[in-house]
Protein backbone atom coordinates (compact mmCIF):
# COMPACT_ATOMS: atom_id res chain seq x y z
CA UNK A 1 0.00 0.00 0.00
CA UNK A 2 1.31 3.08 -0.69
CA UNK A 3 0.25 5.06 2.29
CA UNK A 4 2.41 2.86 4.16
CA UNK A 5 5.48 4.65 2.77
CA UNK A 6 4.52 7.50 4.99
CA UNK A 7 4.69 4.81 8.39
CA UNK A 8 7.65 5.83 10.96
CA UNK A 9 7.32 2.44 12.62
CA UNK A 10 10.19 1.06 13.79
CA UNK A 11 12.27 4.68 13.46
CA UNK A 12 13.43 6.05 16.04
CA UNK A 13 13.39 10.40 15.97
CA UNK A 14 15.49 12.91 17.78
CA UNK A 15 13.37 15.98 18.07
CA UNK A 16 15.21 19.03 19.48
CA UNK A 17 13.57 22.05 20.99
CA UNK A 18 10.53 19.59 21.45
CA UNK A 19 9.43 20.81 24.95
CA UNK A 20 6.98 22.87 23.44
CA UNK A 21 5.63 24.69 19.73
CA UNK A 22 6.51 23.42 16.38
CA UNK A 23 9.26 20.66 18.25
CA UNK A 24 6.41 19.37 20.37
CA UNK A 25 4.08 19.50 17.55
CA UNK A 26 6.40 17.34 15.36
CA UNK A 27 7.84 14.51 18.23
CA UNK A 28 4.07 13.67 19.03
CA UNK A 29 3.36 13.60 15.12
CA UNK A 30 5.59 11.34 15.00
CA UNK A 31 4.75 9.20 17.58
CA UNK A 32 1.91 8.80 16.09
CA UNK A 33 2.93 7.83 12.84
CA UNK A 34 4.85 5.27 14.74
CA UNK A 35 8.31 6.24 15.95
CA UNK A 36 10.06 6.16 19.22
CA UNK A 37 10.97 9.69 20.26
CA UNK A 38 14.07 11.24 22.02
CA UNK A 39 12.12 14.37 23.06
CA UNK A 40 15.17 16.90 23.82
CA UNK A 41 14.49 20.38 25.29
CA UNK A 42 16.99 22.57 27.30
CA UNK A 43 14.21 23.14 30.12
CA UNK A 44 14.14 19.47 31.45
CA UNK A 45 10.95 19.07 32.28
CA UNK A 46 9.23 20.22 29.64
CA UNK A 47 11.21 17.46 27.91
CA UNK A 48 9.48 15.11 30.33
CA UNK A 49 6.41 16.33 29.77
CA UNK A 50 6.57 16.01 25.62
CA UNK A 51 7.90 12.68 26.12
CA UNK A 52 4.88 10.95 28.49
CA UNK A 53 2.56 12.68 25.72
CA UNK A 54 4.94 10.48 23.13
CA UNK A 55 3.77 7.36 25.57
CA UNK A 56 0.23 7.86 26.11
CA UNK A 57 0.46 6.99 22.20
CA UNK A 58 1.97 4.14 23.16
CA UNK A 59 5.24 5.06 21.47
CA UNK A 60 8.96 4.17 23.81
CA UNK A 61 9.97 7.84 24.40
CA UNK A 62 13.25 9.54 26.06
CA UNK A 63 13.77 12.85 27.67
CA UNK A 64 16.90 14.37 27.50
CA UNK A 65 17.74 17.88 28.67
CA UNK A 66 20.24 19.58 26.47
CA UNK A 67 21.61 22.73 25.53
CA UNK A 68 22.19 21.89 21.70
CA UNK A 69 24.89 24.97 21.64
CA UNK A 70 27.30 22.49 23.74
CA UNK A 71 29.22 19.89 21.61
CA UNK A 72 29.59 17.87 24.84
CA UNK A 73 25.92 17.74 25.79
CA UNK A 74 25.23 17.09 21.90
CA UNK A 75 27.24 14.01 22.22
CA UNK A 76 25.80 12.70 25.47
CA UNK A 77 22.13 13.25 24.24
CA UNK A 78 23.30 11.26 20.84
CA UNK A 79 24.73 8.25 23.13
CA UNK A 80 22.06 8.31 25.18
CA UNK A 81 19.60 8.08 22.63
CA UNK A 82 21.57 5.38 21.11
CA UNK A 83 22.19 3.44 23.94
CA UNK A 84 18.49 3.42 24.87
CA UNK A 85 16.87 2.49 21.54
CA UNK A 86 19.47 0.90 19.76
CA UNK A 87 19.35 3.07 16.60
CA UNK A 88 18.97 6.59 15.45
CA UNK A 89 17.08 7.09 12.22
CA UNK A 90 15.71 10.36 12.30
CA UNK A 91 17.47 14.08 13.34
CA UNK A 92 15.14 17.42 13.78
CA UNK A 93 17.21 20.09 14.26
CA UNK A 94 14.19 22.48 15.63
CA UNK A 95 15.61 24.38 18.51
CA UNK A 96 16.66 27.85 18.40
CA UNK A 97 15.00 31.28 18.89
CA UNK A 98 14.71 34.71 17.63
CA UNK A 99 15.52 38.31 18.69
CA UNK A 100 13.77 41.37 16.56
CA UNK A 101 16.24 44.17 16.32
CA UNK A 102 17.10 45.88 13.50
CA UNK A 103 20.68 45.87 11.86
CA UNK A 104 21.96 48.59 13.30
CA UNK A 105 20.99 47.94 16.41
CA UNK A 106 21.90 44.31 16.84
CA UNK A 107 25.02 43.83 18.80
CA UNK A 108 27.69 41.56 18.66
CA UNK A 109 26.81 39.41 20.93
CA UNK A 110 23.50 39.49 20.03
CA UNK A 111 24.54 38.85 16.50
CA UNK A 112 26.60 35.53 17.88
CA UNK A 113 23.47 34.33 20.03
CA UNK A 114 21.45 34.00 17.00
CA UNK A 115 24.38 31.82 14.68
CA UNK A 116 24.95 29.63 17.55
CA UNK A 117 21.54 28.71 18.61
CA UNK A 118 20.00 29.03 14.81
CA UNK A 119 22.93 27.37 12.76
CA UNK A 120 26.22 26.54 15.12
CA UNK A 121 23.47 23.93 17.00
CA UNK A 122 22.26 21.99 13.74
CA UNK A 123 25.62 22.01 12.83
CA UNK A 124 26.89 20.00 15.73
CA UNK A 125 23.77 17.58 16.13
CA UNK A 126 23.72 16.98 12.21
CA UNK A 127 27.66 16.02 12.65
CA UNK A 128 27.32 13.70 15.86
CA UNK A 129 24.27 11.65 14.36
CA UNK A 130 25.48 11.40 11.02
CA UNK A 131 28.19 9.47 12.22
CA UNK A 132 25.64 7.08 13.49
CA UNK A 133 23.56 7.30 10.35
CA UNK A 134 26.49 6.76 7.87
CA UNK A 135 27.51 3.74 10.43
CA UNK A 136 23.76 2.27 9.87
CA UNK A 137 23.73 3.51 6.10
CA UNK A 138 20.56 5.27 6.61
CA UNK A 139 18.91 8.16 8.06
CA UNK A 140 17.68 11.31 7.56
CA UNK A 141 17.93 14.63 8.92
CA UNK A 142 15.24 17.12 8.94
CA UNK A 143 16.36 21.17 10.01
CA UNK A 144 13.97 23.46 10.50
CA UNK A 145 14.96 26.76 9.00
CA UNK A 146 12.24 29.75 8.39
CA UNK A 147 10.89 31.41 5.32
CA UNK A 148 13.21 34.39 6.62
CA UNK A 149 16.08 32.75 5.39
CA UNK A 150 14.90 33.77 1.87
CA UNK A 151 13.20 37.03 2.01
CA UNK A 152 13.97 40.45 3.41
CA UNK A 153 14.45 39.73 7.20
CA UNK A 154 13.49 42.82 8.14
CA UNK A 155 14.12 43.88 12.33
CA UNK A 156 15.71 40.11 12.71
CA UNK A 157 18.61 40.37 10.76
CA UNK A 158 21.22 37.99 12.55
CA UNK A 159 17.92 35.22 12.81
CA UNK A 160 17.48 35.15 8.81
CA UNK A 161 21.07 35.32 8.29
CA UNK A 162 21.22 32.59 10.37
CA UNK A 163 18.25 30.35 9.04
CA UNK A 164 20.07 31.23 5.69
CA UNK A 165 23.27 29.29 7.33
CA UNK A 166 20.82 26.86 7.67
CA UNK A 167 20.10 26.09 3.95
CA UNK A 168 23.69 25.70 2.98
CA UNK A 169 24.62 23.48 5.57
CA UNK A 170 21.27 21.46 4.27
CA UNK A 171 22.19 21.20 0.28
CA UNK A 172 26.00 20.50 1.47
CA UNK A 173 25.27 17.68 3.90
CA UNK A 174 23.19 16.20 1.33
CA UNK A 175 26.01 15.52 -0.94
CA UNK A 176 28.39 15.09 1.84
CA UNK A 177 26.11 12.16 3.35
CA UNK A 178 24.57 10.65 0.56
CA UNK A 179 23.84 8.24 -0.77
CA UNK A 180 22.69 6.60 3.01
CA UNK A 181 21.65 9.50 4.84
CA UNK A 182 18.96 12.14 3.33
CA UNK A 183 19.02 16.01 4.39
CA UNK A 184 16.65 18.20 3.95
CA UNK A 185 15.18 21.83 5.73
CA UNK A 186 11.70 23.00 6.13
CA UNK A 187 10.88 27.06 6.05
CA UNK A 188 8.16 27.91 8.00
CA UNK A 189 6.34 31.16 7.59
CA UNK A 190 4.49 32.47 10.43
CA UNK A 191 3.30 29.89 13.15
CA UNK A 192 1.12 30.38 16.12
CA UNK A 193 3.02 28.66 18.90
CA UNK A 194 3.25 29.75 23.07
CA UNK A 195 6.80 30.95 21.74
CA UNK A 196 5.48 32.98 18.70
CA UNK A 197 2.49 34.22 19.92
CA UNK A 198 4.14 37.61 21.54
CA UNK A 199 5.35 38.73 18.66
CA UNK A 200 3.10 37.58 16.04
CA UNK A 201 -0.07 38.15 17.22
CA UNK A 202 0.19 42.15 17.00
CA UNK A 203 1.32 41.18 13.30
CA UNK A 204 -1.34 38.78 12.78
CA UNK A 205 -3.33 40.52 10.25
CA UNK A 206 -0.96 41.91 8.62
CA UNK A 207 0.58 38.47 7.98
CA UNK A 208 -2.90 37.33 6.96
CA UNK A 209 -3.74 39.80 4.66
CA UNK A 210 -0.21 38.43 2.60
CA UNK A 211 -0.89 34.82 2.75
CA UNK A 212 -3.14 33.60 -0.03
CA UNK A 213 -4.45 30.70 2.61
CA UNK A 214 -5.53 33.17 4.72
CA UNK A 215 -4.53 31.66 7.78
CA UNK A 216 -1.63 31.61 10.51
CA UNK A 217 0.62 28.14 10.55
CA UNK A 218 0.18 25.37 12.97
CA UNK A 219 2.49 23.26 14.43
CA UNK A 220 1.12 20.36 12.94
CA UNK A 221 1.22 21.98 9.25
CA UNK A 222 5.01 21.94 10.13
CA UNK A 223 4.66 18.16 11.42
CA UNK A 224 3.07 17.03 8.21
CA UNK A 225 6.00 17.92 6.27
CA UNK A 226 8.60 16.44 8.52
CA UNK A 227 6.54 13.29 8.19
CA UNK A 228 6.79 12.96 4.86
CA UNK A 229 10.68 13.72 4.91
CA UNK A 230 11.14 11.33 8.18
CA UNK A 231 9.45 8.66 5.93
CA UNK A 232 10.37 6.41 2.91
CA UNK A 233 7.60 8.50 0.90
CA UNK A 234 10.67 11.11 0.58
CA UNK A 235 13.37 8.31 -0.39
CA UNK A 236 14.46 10.08 -3.48
CA UNK A 237 14.55 13.46 -1.92
CA UNK A 238 17.73 14.88 -0.01
CA UNK A 239 19.37 18.71 -0.45
CA UNK A 240 16.15 20.72 -0.54
CA UNK A 241 14.45 23.32 1.13
CA UNK A 242 10.55 22.90 1.71
CA UNK A 243 8.32 26.15 1.85
CA UNK A 244 5.42 25.54 4.16
CA UNK A 245 4.19 29.26 4.73
CA UNK A 246 0.06 29.09 3.35
CA UNK A 247 1.76 30.92 0.22
CA UNK A 248 3.31 34.19 1.75
CA UNK A 249 5.78 35.68 -0.34
CA UNK A 250 6.63 38.99 1.70
CA UNK A 251 4.99 41.24 4.29
CA UNK A 252 7.38 44.03 5.20
CA UNK A 253 7.33 44.87 8.58
CA UNK A 254 9.05 48.47 9.72
CA UNK A 255 11.30 48.86 12.56
CA UNK A 256 8.72 50.21 14.71
CA UNK A 257 6.54 47.22 14.44
CA UNK A 258 9.21 45.62 15.37
CA UNK A 259 9.87 47.77 18.54
CA UNK A 260 6.00 47.62 19.33
CA UNK A 261 6.17 44.10 19.99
Amino acid sequence: MVLDRFSLKGKVAIVTGAGRGIGKGIATAFAEAGADVACVDQNAESAHTVAEEVRGTGRRALAVACDVRDEDQVAGMVESTRDHFGRIDILVNNAGSAIFRPALQTSRRAWDAMLIENLTSAFLCSKAVGVVMLEQKSGSIISISSRESQIPSLGMIAYGVAKAGVNSLTRTLAWELAPYVRVNAILPGGVLTEGSAPVLEPLKDRIIDGTPLKRMGLPEDIALAAIYLASSASDWVTGKLFEIDGGIEFVPVTSKQVDGV
